[in-house]
């Protein structure tokens, strides 16, 4: 028996397998090309069954709430990300005592409980308080205990004296050690630093797996591309199918494999499970531009000795044939590539293999101005949150001449190219509509204006966070359309009759396979409950 309001949302959004039910409302936003607004969506089953037909079954009337496609994050580190929930974080820190005191606090709980873990800290950003990187006495407060802090790109860390003793500080190719501070860049950090810091155990990883799925649905997220470990898959989220609820496109990170002789992937990963499936692999063609490890084609205005660092199989000249040893395997490349030397090697690299498995461009967030052309029909994954982050330095790092192809979104879409957007989680917040303010408003983290001209509209934004992942990474939502996953995102308020320079809209829930994984009936207030 169909009924016209609900007196909790909450209970509203208890629904029952084999259940219909009609959302009904004025600011559904479809993410289809064809039919980008609908006043209905009817769902069953998990899946979508009608548009804009006759309701049936249960009415949801959404009143003034705005429902679209649930959020899709095109890159992301889940596991990793999950990993932080229960680390010291930095970010944020305006200065070195507030550093030092985050430092002195965790190691104070650590204290209490285990007295011979590493301290592990991430999320320093030297733009916080203006100034150089932290070095190893920074982390004075770790006492005997061995301690590492990841800078917030994870590209470059700074260890102290009782880690450093145990680790292997020789030269490493595309790598960076300065032993008298303690800091580790690139693969320093990644082949030095990484293995020997005690990683939690796999109970530990399955617990933080499901504390981050809660996180992330309450960010309006169903779903989102993963950078993930064979060891990973295998430990974590292959013995946790039954439990997912959050939907995941894995890219192997593993990546020391001879091109003739791939890993062996695990057969129920390749399986098509609504849930978790791995769809490709991953290489690094540079560094970052916060560590001065991006390549770029000129020097850095503000370290004219180097032009950054090629990695990986670009630095052994291999790329092109490690991007075709993945499409035979079926698995989509996907390469990331910050300066404008590496996004050239990578374009350069792409025109050289198949079109399909469709490689996946990471990053590119500064394109010389001849490239923009060359990535027509292909996909740019991008991170909103990284150029309002990156914007604090850019022009120290670049010159005021290289902002013109700096995160350039609205070029990009001139040119064809097709935006996909996500957060790189742990790297920056994965909340999505601070990736839309982002990218629509041209706003730094200082809340500063900034190359204002890359800006785009609030639909194309929305659809690079919703359509455009769906497609590059196979996900069953991404639309509201008959026969698509019935995967929504419900707001209070529409994001296209906000000024995102003031404020932003809340997520109250998030649906995925037609089950709510969120709800937050607090912000409504009473007379919105009862329209509900």
């Amino acid at each position: 028996m169909p009924h016209a309001n609900e007196s909790h949302f909450a209970n509203a959004l208890r629904l029952a397998d084999g259940e219909v039910v009609t959302f009904v409302g004025t600011r559904l936003w479809t993410a289809d090309p064809a039919r980008p607004w609908a006043r209905s969506v009817t769902m069953r089953d998990g899946a979508i069954v009608a548009i804009d037909a006759a309701p049936r079954g249960r009415h949801i009337d959404l009143g003034e709430h705005f429902l679209a496609p649930a959020f899709l994050d095109a890159h992301l580190h889940v596991t990793l990300g999950a990993a932080t929930l229960a680390q010291c974080d930095l970010s944020g820190c305006a200065s070195r005592d507030a550093f030092e005191a985050r430092i002195a606090h965790h190691a104070a709980a650590l204290g209490a409980t285990d007295g011979n873990a590493w301290l592990i800290a991430f999320g320093w950003n030297e733009s916080d308080w203006r100034g150089d990187a932290p070095d190893l006495s920074w982390l004075a407060a770790a006492g005997d205990r061995p301690a590492v802090a990841w800078r917030m790109d994870q590209h470059a860390c700074v260890v102290n004296r009782a880690a450093l003793a145990l680790l292997d500080t020789s030269p490493i190719a595309g790598g960076e050690i300065e032993i008298a501070r303690g800091i580790f860049r690139e693969q320093a950090a990644w082949k030095r630093v990484i293995p020997a810091t005690p990683e939690p155990s796999i109970a530990a990883k399955r617990a933080n797996l499901t504390r981050a799925c809660a996180y992330l649905h309450s960010l309006g997220l169903a779903g989102g591309g993963s950078m993930e470990y064979l060891r990973d898959i295998r430990d974590v989220y292959l013995a946790s199918l039954d439990a997912l609820t959050f939907r995941v496109r894995a890219t192997v990170l593993d990546r020391d494999w001879p091109l003739d002789a791939p890993p062996t992937m695990p057969v129920e990963a390749r399986a098509g499970h609504p849930f978790f499936e791995i769809i490709g692999m991953k290489s690094f063609a540079d560094g970052t531009l916060g560590s001065r490890t991006a390549w770029m084609l000129e020097p850095y205005t503000d370290a004219p000795y180097t032009d950054g660092l090629a990695m990986e199989h670009t630095l052994r000249g291999e790329l092109a044939a490690w991007m075709r040893a993945v499409q035979n395997l079926g698995l989509s490349p996907s390469v990331h590539a910050i300066g404008d030397r590496a996004a050239r090697a990578l374009l350069d690299a792409c025109d050289a293999c198949a079109d399909h498995p469709a490689p996946r461009l990471e990053h590119m967030q500064t394109l010389a101005r001849e490239d923009l052309p060359r990535l027509a029909g292909r996909f740019a994954s991008m991170q909103p949150l990284h150029k309002a982050d990156d914007a604090r330095q850019a022009v120290a790092r670049l010159g005021h001449a290289r902002i013109e192809r700096f995160f350039a979104f609205r070029a990009l879409l001139a040119h064809g190219a097709r935006l996909a957007f996500g957060s790189d989680w742990p790297i920056v917040s994965p909340d999505p509509l601070l990736g839309i303010r982002a990218a629509v408003t041209g706003l730094d983290l200082d809340g500063r204006p900034f190359a204002t001209e890359h800006s785009i509209s609030v639909d194309a934004a929305l659809a690079a966070y919703t359509r455009v992942p769906a497609e590059m990474l196979g996900f069953p939502g991404g639309m509201l359309r008959e026969g698509r996953a019935a995967d929504f995102v419900i707001l209070d308020r529409s994001p296209f009759e906000i000024d995102w320079t003031r404020e932003m809209p809340k997520v109250v829930a998030t649906i995925v396979d037609g089950r709510a994984v969120f709800s937050d009936t607090a912000m409504l207030g009473t007379q919105q409950r009862e329209r509900i």
